[in-house]
This record gives structure tokens, sequence and C-alpha cells, in this order.
């Protein structure tokens, strides 16, 4: 009897594991209608506890297609689910680009994550996955046109105070003041590669050069405390 008890006992503890590391790990299929949204700026690690916020956004299928520049491109992609493979996600652009880099502001003695395809094999990636809802730099050494049959879904972005490297997940431009409102930011900041300049937005401000948040561009964006971005498709 006591044998039977454990053996069970075993079973229901795999199939708990199982369940949950799908729930945490799998790929978005492209073809899904429902995208499980994780967003790696809401985990709170603590002793042995890991408080990881899972939300559900409908979705559809949507394709990114953009050209990227020889040097540094400020970049994000409305395309991607939350936990896509990096290696696969950047296969368009194989051999055109050098390195890509994420800025994760939790991470405060090591906040720069990176992934680099010409490392060798053994060595360790920090930037494993990439994700919609963040920005990105990438270096290029060539033209080339990045593209990747995706999903298009609702997003949602947990900022930390101070500043922010940002995505854009739209297909559409929008205007900065209304897609930030109710975001208490003090300033926007875009890297225009093709002129080589920095583009900027203040809130309330006036004179800015930088006026409304474009598809495939990441930002960043420095705010108060830690609000929550919700960004409706449409």
């Amino acid at each position: 009897m006591r044998l039977y008890q454990n053996s069970t006992a075993l079973a229901l503890i795999a199939l708990f594991i199982a369940v949950f590391a799908f729930t945490l790990f799998a790929d978005n299929p492209k073809s899904s209608n429902f995208d499980d949204s994780i967003n790696g700026n809401d985990n709170l690690i603590s002793g042995n506890v890991v408080n990881t916020r899972v939300q559900l956004f409908p979705a559809s299928s949507k394709n990114c297609s953009f050209h990227l520049y020889p040097g540094w491109n400020m970049v994000s992609f409305y395309c991607f689910g939350m936990f896509l493979e990096t290696a696969p996600a950047m296969d368009s652009i194989s051999g055109s680009y050098e390195a890509i880099f994420s800025y994760s502001p939790l991470d405060v003695n090591d906040p720069w994550k990176s992934y680099n395809p010409y490392l060798p094999s053994w060595a360790v990636q920090q930037l494993s996955h990439v994700d919609r809802v963040s920005g990105y730099w990438i270096y290029m050494f060539n033209d080339a046109n990045f593209q990747y049959p995706g999903v298009y879904s609702d997003s949602v972005f947990y900022f930390s105070n101070g500043w922010n490297l940002v995505g854009y997940p739209l297909n559409h431009s929008s205007n900065i003041s209304t897609q930030l409102s109710g975001v208490p930011y003090t300033l926007v900041r875009y890297y225009n590669t093709s002129t080589g300049t920095w583009l900027f937005n203040v809130n309330g401000g006036s004179g800015n050069t930088l006026k409304q948040f474009d598809a495939y561009k990441g930002y960043w964006i420095n705010v108060s405390g830690s609000p929550q971005w919700n960004i409706a498709r449409s």
C-alpha cells in the first residue's frame, strides 16, 4: 500500500512539473489564437520563491518585414511572442549582424544582455530569448531585410524606475503623449541610424524632435516609479 501511495504521489508531482514547465517555456505557436504573455521585467526572485505574472491575449498571424542599416540599429519586433528563442528569430539576417543587446534594469549588477552568433557553442548566451515588448540594439555588418512570420497581440509592459529599453509592439504609428497617457514618463529617446542623431520627447516640453512611436523601432523611456503600460492592438 505504501509503495502504491508513493508511486501515485510521484506521478502527480511529475504531472505538475510538466504542466508548469510547458506554461513558462513553450514558444508561442505562429498559428495560435492566443499569446501567453510573460514579461521578464515582472519577475521577482526572493529566496526560493519566483513570482511570475502570466497573461493570455488573443492573437492573430502577422509578418514582420523591415530594413536594417550598417552599424547600430535601435529596433523592436511587434510580431514576436513573449518567449522566442533568439537564434531562429534572427535567421533572416544571419551572417549580416554581429550581436544583439537588451537592457534589464532589474539586474543592477549586469543590466546588459547579449547574443553573439559567432561565439563558440560552449559560451553562455545571456540573451537566449527575445520578445515583442523589449527594445534591442543590433549591430549590423551590412544592409539586410529582416523578416519573420509571427503573431500580433495586445501587450503589457512593466516599467522599472529610471531608464527602460522598450519595444513598440504595434504595426502602425501613434502619438507618444497619447500612447503613454497615464505613464509618468519624463523623457523618450530614439537613435536614428541613417542620420546618426538622437531624437527626443520631453513630457510636456516644447521643441521635441520625436513626436510619435513607429513600428519596428526601440526606445529609451525614463519613468518614475514602476508603472504598467497597456498597449492594445488595432
